[in-house]
């Protein structure tokens, strides 16, 4: 399987929930546990588009109140 970001051989996928792709560890800008099972993940190109940041730091600000 590849990384659909930089196109290196994953094992294991995390999927951006801005862009839903699959990407490795390294293109991982920065994930948060919304619960014991659910993860939410953003990639580094996700990180630089405002709307995208702006949301994943919204749903991350919600698990801390």
């Amino acid at each position: 399987m590849l990384c659909e970001r930089c196109s290196n051989s994953i094992h294991k996928y995390n999927m951006c929930n801005s862009c839903n792709r699959k990407i490795c560890i390294n293109c991982v800008k920065s994930s948060r546990r919304m619960d014991k099972r659910t993860r939410i993940v953003i990639c580094k190109d996700c990180w630089s588009k405002m709307p995208a940041r702006q949301k994943f730091k919204s749903a991350s600000s919600r698990i801390q109140q």
